[in-house]
């Protein structure tokens, strides 16, 4: 996933607050992993299944020689939500005699009905009421996505925006076809009291991983989260989230990937986001400077068909909302939420005079910058984009390499033990 402000390109940037598109972590303690590739895929049943053929079971021996797709997902996740779209497409252009999706869900199987019957989901819906399938599949971020082809070997864990028709038929023909991994999330059991004693009470590293070292995120209760095999863009969408401030990179980013390593105990966030920023800049030798422009505002008002065209949220989950795979995606937002994020694609200052209430899940492909490509974008929705007589500042940082340095092996911030 890729978010583009100004000219910086940012991975996983629909944040909500500190988190990623990490929707859930399922079992606090547990240090199951998705399934090795190459393996054989782990049991999908039993489920109760929505939206498949009476005689359907969901077995390995039924589905031999079919490419399948196991869409982990919830009804209260938002990027599950926003992924639909594009799920859909992937079903409706591949051949279901060679091809089958199972989105999977835990959730009571009444709360999966009333949402199907607001939203449509293309493929199987099964419901795994005990769990016993998520913790098979060690999954614990949703969205997840795992490939399983004809022979019923696991292919890849990645995440369904990732996907295209190409590569599963690719799968489908026997051809080898390398998937984004996704991210994985383990979390240990917490430091012994003797380990407590031994843990830095402050202490921040980034240092290089190895070139194709996988991403994952590891909670160390109570003290830290680690992001290990990470690249620059993740982190610097990590310290300075694109939600809250307007990123502008100047210079390239360095390639290659990194481990970053927290510990603090009893330290204030504040104090917190600080110093991880400080690391991140350091350990990649770049810089982050502010400044203040001055531009044309836009107005966002609404037309006689918006009451028609808006529909309103089916997110039961917190808001999501930023640039992802070309596009502007809200879910669970408001429309002051959309003149911010139309005002970040444009760069310019957006005010909100529509006059509506509520929240709503929009879905809009345009080109950033390109203010008539908004406008067509936002008539889908009966709401129109004009240019207004006010100028407004906005901010920006601006992030460029620091001058005459490369990346050093590690950079460490860590304050003397008491």
């Amino acid at each position: 996933m890729q978010l583009t402000i100004g000219r910086i390109q940012i991975r996983s940037a629909l944040r909500i607050g500190a988190t990623s598109l990490i929707a859930a972590v399922l079992g606090t303690h547990s240090l199951s992993a998705l399934p090795e590739i190459g393996a054989p895929a782990p049991p999908v049943g039993p489920m109760q299944l929505f939206q498949a053929p009476k005689e359907a079971r969901p077995d390995w021996r039924n589905l031999k020689g079919e490419v399948v797709v196991l869409e982990f997902w919830a009804t209260w996740c938002a990027p599950c939500i926003a992924s639909i779209p594009h799920l859909n497409q992937l079903v409706e252009s591949l051949d279901p005699a060679k091809f089958q999706f199972i989105s999977i869900d835990d959730e009571d199987p009444k709360t999966v009905q009333a949402f199907l019957a607001k939203k449509q989901m293309a493929g199987w819906i099964g419901v795994d009421t005990s769990g016993s399938v998520f913790a098979r599949y060690g999954v614990k971020a949703r969205p997840t996505t795992i490939i399983v082809d004809g022979n019923g070997r696991v292919i890849a864990a990645t995440d369904i925006d990732s996907v295209n028709a190409a590569d599963l038929k690719a799968v489908a023909a026997r051809k080898r076809v390398t998937f984004k991994p996704a991210m994985e999330i383990t979390s240990s059991s917490g430091p012994s009291a003797t380990d407590a004693k031994a843990r830095p009470l402050f202490a921040v590293s980034i240092s290089e991983a190895a070139p194709d070292a996988k991403f994952s995120q590891v909670r160390h209760p109570p003290t830290g989260t680690d992001l290990l095999g990470a690249d620059a863009d993740y982190l610097l969408t990590e310290a300075f989230s694109p939600i809250t401030n307007r990123l502008d990179l100047m210079s390239p980013l360095p390639k290659g990937r990194y481990d970053l390593r927290t510990d603090f105990a009893d330290v204030p966030g504040s104090v917190t986001t600080s110093v991880v920023q400080q690391a991140i800049l350091a350990g990649l030798h770049m810089q982050v400077q502010s400044k203040t422009v001055t531009k044309g505002a836009y107005i966002l008002n609404a037309t006689d068909a918006s009451k028609q065209l808006l529909s309103p949220t089916v997110s039961t989950g917190r808001q999501l909302r930023g640039y992802w795979n070309g596009g502007l995606r809200i879910f669970n937002g408001t429309m002051d939420d959309l003149a911010y994020e139309l005002a970040t694609g444009l760069e310019n200052p957006v005010v909100n005079e529509t006059g509506i209430d509520g929240k709503f899940d929009l879905d809009l492909r345009f080109t950033e910058r390109d203010a008539d490509s908004v406008r067509a974008a936002l008539k889908a929705f009966g709401l129109e984009l004009v240019q207004g007589n006010q100028e407004m500042s906005i901010t920006v940082l601006e992030v460029s390499r620091q001058e005459q340095s490369v990346p050093s092996h590690a950079s460490e911030i860590q304050a003397p033990k008491p």
